[in-house]
């Protein structure tokens, strides 16, 4: 079991081809891609915030019921926690990907506009 590859090992995989220019994607996707990336991170972080505040084991009276049911509740609580770091994880490792290729799009841009305003004489804004 220890030589399977993770789902989150895969898109890491992909974003480092992403990063040393081996991956190719479609400008304005990988744009939109990034952008639903970083929303639906800092969407995730609150919930993960706020789910880390209530994870205290509540008193639920001094019976044995009680007492159980305190435990099993901060138990899911902190599953549902683990849960949600890792969808970060991967929404991370997606938005790497992604966010690479539109560095490299924003740089070949950039550099098209410079060799473009050296022939013209005029930088395009």
């Amino acid at each position: 079991m220890g030589d399977a590859v993770s789902g989150v090992d895969v898109l890491m995989a992909h974003a480092a081809r992403a990063k040393a220019g081996e991956l190719v994607l479609d400008p304005s996707v990988a744009q939109d891609c990034a952008n639903a990336c970083t929303e639906a991170i800092s969407s995730l972080e609150e919930i993960s915030q706020s789910m880390t505040l209530r994870a205290v084991t509540p008193p639920l009276g001094d019976f044995t019921c009680g007492d159980d049911l305190s435990k099993l509740l901060t138990e899911v609580t902190q599953q549902f926690i683990n849960r949600i770091d890792d969808h970060i994880l991967c929404l991370k490792a997606i938005h790497d990907t992604v966010g690479a290729q539109v560095a490299e799009s924003l740089t070949t841009d950039e550099q098209t506009s410079q060799a473009l305003g050296r022939v013209t004489g005029e930088i395009a804004s």
